[in-house]
Parts: structure tokens; sequence; C-alpha cells
């Protein structure tokens, strides 16, 4: 062999194993690109979206277009028109996740109560609260209670249920109506007028919580730092029917240091038997302070306040706002 023929052979051997490098490696490339590829959609994070609120068939579906799974845990709700829908979910809407990830779901299998329960002996005030309670969604209440009350007097405390209709054991069913007849209390039911001489307005807010009297309040002489009972129209210890009218005369102090006393007055419904009415403020500073409750019968009341100016004041009965007003140092004081 010559010297030219070994040089050819040599020049095509290099060749050959240049090709040969160029092709694992661009086969090397390949391989990585897609290794890349496949690990980074592996890795793919996609936002938790929220299912709250929504059928589980629903739910499914939006989780199923984010390749996300459920993992579903059924609980008894307090709404009978929620079953089927989710109540919970974990983690949050909004969150961050991997694709696969499972997601924690709590979905509705209805209320526990599916019958009308025995509400006879009980107080409606109780029973109407724990009804809006269960039976409430939004702004629609699925079991109503029918106004105005039936009522009688009976040996029975006023406010006692003593006949239900539909009867216990009855089948819920949505737009449910309850009708009750409920006590007024013995007829010739009587009560002692409390001392109220002298009294301030921590006295005077205390008495009326426990008091069977309708104390109505008007304005005396501007005199002295607080509220303080002036004349009251019935003699202390006297018998009178319970819930009867009795007149309180308070002096106003002026307003002072930023505070505002005087006397809110409101008209409420007249209700089948004296009802809990309840005073909050709401202060300034975001604050909100129950300042008495009592039981009035309906129509004119009237309760002293001492309270910062430009509280919002309000009156509450069956948890419902029935009157509000937001006193200030021009507010009229009686």
């Amino acid at each position: 062999m010559s010297v030219g023929d070994i040089a050819d052979d040599i020049s095509g051997n290099g060749k050959t194993i240049v090709i040969t490098s160029l092709v694992m490696l661009i086969v090397f490339i390949a391989v990585s690109t897609l290794v890349f590829f496949i690990s980074l959609k592996s890795a793919e994070q996609v936002m938790v979206p929220n299912v709250v609120g929504k059928d589980l068939p629903e739910a499914l579906l939006d989780l199923q277009a984010r390749e996300l799974y459920p993992r579903i845990q059924l609980r008894y709700s307090q709404k009978a028109d929620e079953k089927g829908l989710i109540l919970e979910q974990d983690p949050s809407p909004g969150a961050i996740v991997k694709g696969g990830k499972r997601i924690e779901l709590v979905v509705s299998q209805g209320t526990v109560i599916d019958t009308v329960q025995n509400y006879i002996g009980e107080n409606i005030e109780d029973v109407q609260n724990r009804i809006r309670e269960l039976f409430t969604s939004g702004s629609r209440q699925y079991i109503q209670i029918k106004q105005p009350y039936l009522t009688k007097y009976s040996a029975e405390p006023a406010g006692t249920i003593l006949e239900q209709e539909p009867a216990a054991g009855t089948p819920i069913s949505n737009n449910m109506e309850l009708t009750f007849v409920v006590s007024k209390g013995t007829q010739a039911e009587t009560t002692q007028v409390p001392d109220m001489a002298g009294a301030d307005l921590k006295k005077i807010y205390q008495v009326m919580q426990r008091a069977a009297v309708t104390f109505a309040f008007t304005a005396g002489s501007t005199t002295g730092t607080d509220i303080t009972v002036q004349q009251q129209s019935a003699a202390a210890q006297s018998e009178v029917p319970v819930f009867s009218p009795v007149t309180l005369t308070v002096s106003l102090p002026e307003s002072a240091d930023g505070m505002v006393s005087g006397i809110l007055k409101a008209t409420l419904a007249e209700f089948p038997y004296p009802f809990t009415v309840s005073l909050y403020a709401a202060y300034p500073n975001g604050d909100k302070d129950l300042l008495t409750s009592f039981r009035h019968p309906g129509g004119a009341c009237s309760v002293p306040y001492t309270v910062p100016e430009g509280t919002k004041l309000s009156l509450e009965v069956l948890n419902k706002e029935v009157y509000t007003e937001t006193v200030g140092a021009n507010t009229a004081p009686f």
C-alpha cells in the first residue's frame, strides 16, 4: 500500500468519526430537550379555582380543566338548600399548586333536621331565631313562621308556644309555613313598680332588663353630669298590670367633652306579647356595644343614652334592626 493510499484511508476514517460524533451530539441534544420539556410540563403550576358555593358536578369540571383532583368529604349543613353544594375547600382559592394535586372538598349532604320539631312549650323568640339560622340562605328563608302569631291568655308565661301546625314529625319542605298559638300570659297578671327615684343611667339600664313595666322617658331639667331620674308617674311598689306604661322624668346633662345625652324615641310595631328589644351603640371608632335590652309590647318606645358624638344608635328586635339614629352635638335631646 502506498503512502497516498494510507493517507486517503486515514482521511476517510476521520470523516466517519466526525460524522458519527455529530450525530451522537444531535441525538443527545434532542433527548435532553425532550426530557427538559417533559420535566417542565410535569412541574406545571396552576391556580386553584374558587368552587365554594358551586354544586359538585360544576366544581369537578372546574378542577378537571386545571388537572386537579378532588378528595370529597360529606357533612351536614344548617341550610335546607345547600345539599350538594361545596361548603369548604383546601387549598384556598387563588393558591398556586402543581398540576395533579388533590383538592379537599367538603360537600353538604343536606340538613340533619328533615322533619318539623316539637316546639310546644318553647319560647317563640328562641324558636324564630333558631329557624332563621337553620333555614335561611342569603336573603331567602325557606321555612316561615306565620305572622302575626295567634295568641291567647293561659297559665304559661307570655311567649310560650301552646299549639303548632304542622305537627311534629311532618317532613320539611321548602317554603313551608309554621303556625303557632302563643301564650299572652295570665289575663289578670300584675307587677310591682320599681323604685327609680334618683337612679342614674347605669341603674336605669339594669332595671329595664328585668322590669315588667314599660318605661316611657321624658326630659326634665338640664343639670349634673349624668342622666338621673327626677320623677316617676306611678308610686314605687304599687301594683299595676304587667307592662303598663310608667313615665320617668330624667335630667339630661349638657353635651361636654364630645359626649352627648338624650332620649332615643321610636315607634315599634305592635307585638302580640312583649318582645325583647336591644339598644346597640356603634361608636365612631368602629366599636359596637349592647347598652341594654328590655321587653316591650310595641308602639311608642323611648330609651335614654349618653354616648360619644357621632355614635349610631339602633334598636333590634329578633336580631333585626328596626330603628337607627346617629346622634350629634346638635341632636335634639328629646
